[in-house]
């Protein structure tokens, strides 16, 4: 609670920052995490339970994602529509126009879990986010970053 309130805290510019740094954090890991957009190894090397797909979120995320009361309907809209959107077009790149910082954190942390790309960039002084999917087909872990919060608290 106290990272969130730290956050909650600082003025827009500094919270730009913070979510620019865990963005930019987010894109090395996952450059340096193996295969890809092409090769995908879920089939044969299923690394897909909920706690891996915990652990592939920023340590930063998850922090505060456990230290935070997480407004679970919003987390859950959020993944309702990433999964009807990439059920149907996997290969398509979702785009959303999100002023509100902290919605924005908890996408980029729903993309992490499931795997998806998630950047976020100014356009006509408004904040988009893109969303894509990095493999062929788009395969979501069996239980979703809301239903893993729940059961862990």
């Amino acid at each position: 609670m106290e990272v969130w309130n730290d956050f909650m805290n600082r003025s827009g510019e500094e919270q730009e920052r913070v979510l620019r740094y865990l963005e930019d954090e987010g894109k090395s890991k996952a450059r340096r995490r193996g295969p890809g957009r092409g090769e995908d190894r879920r089939r044969e090397d299923p690394a897909y339970t909920p706690r891996e797909c915990f652990q592939r979120i920023s340590r930063r995320l998850r922090t505060v994602l456990k230290r935070s009361r997480i407004p679970m309907e919003t987390l859950e809209t959020w993944e309702e529509r990433l999964l009807r959107f990439f059920s149907v077009s996997p290969q398509a790149v979702y785009t959303a126009m999100l002023d509100n910082s902290f919605e924005r954190l908890l996408l980029h942390a729903i993309c992490q879990y499931m795997d998806l790309i998630s950047a976020s960039a100014d356009l006509e002084g408004k904040r988009q986010m893109k969303v894509s999917n990095r493999h062929l087909d788009f395969l979501p872990p069996g239980l979703l970053l809301s239903a893993y919060l729940e059961q862990r608290s």
